[in-house]
């Protein structure tokens, strides 16, 4: 595989059209720059992505974030929608490494039932689950620092007084990812 192979479709996502091989049942659409991209052709990640795109069931796209890396079978950082009827499950995609990757939650709710409260239910998510900063946020940080912050992660947050050492031990990687780099 070679970077010839992907179509760009932006400056941060990248597709490999279902036509690259014959088994594929949907695109592989991978979330990188070019640069990371070029670091992707390292490992076996891409393959994987490719590989995940055959599955039975799949939907729409297999789906590489930007942490994308070799897993075992699936690519970690890898994203995959797979009809419950007509798919298989995949362990891979959860990461047996650090935990990292997706969840499954199953219910008895159908999806006939839930479609109407697919609002609702999103809403309470964003409630209870910690993401971003929210609009009443206290802290604000130019470009250049949140630069410093991708960068250092969170022993540099805690280098400014917002958190304490024994944070990091609870952090995956001490909180901070090895050569990550803002764009």
């Amino acid at each position: 595989m070679r970077k010839s192979d992907f179509t760009k479709i932006n400056d941060y996502l990248w597709e490999v059209p279902k036509s690259f091989r014959s088994d594929m049942r949907v695109p592989a659409r991978v979330y990188v720059t070019g640069k990371m991209l070029e670091e992707s052709f390292k490992d076996s990640s891409l393959d994987q992505l490719i590989n995940l795109a055959t599955l039975p069931g799949i939907q729409k796209y297999s789906i590489g974030m930007p942490d994308i890396h070799e897993g075992y079978g699936a690519p970690i950082g890898g994203v995959a929608a797979i009809d419950v009827k007509e798919g298989v499950i995949s362990p891979g995609l959860i990461g047996y490494d650090m935990n990292c990757g997706m969840r499954l939650l199953t219910s008895e709710l159908t999806a006939d039932f839930i479609q109407s409260k697919l609002d609702a239910v999103a809403t309470e998510i964003q409630k209870e689950v910690p993401s971003g900063l929210g609009k009443g946020r206290q802290l604000k940080f130019n470009i250049a620092t949140m630069d410093r912050i991708l960068e250092g992660g969170s022993e540099f947050i805690i280098g400014r007084g917002y958190g304490d050492a024994e944070d990091l031990a609870n952090c995956e990687e001490q909180g901070k990812m090895r050569d990550a780099h803002a764009i």
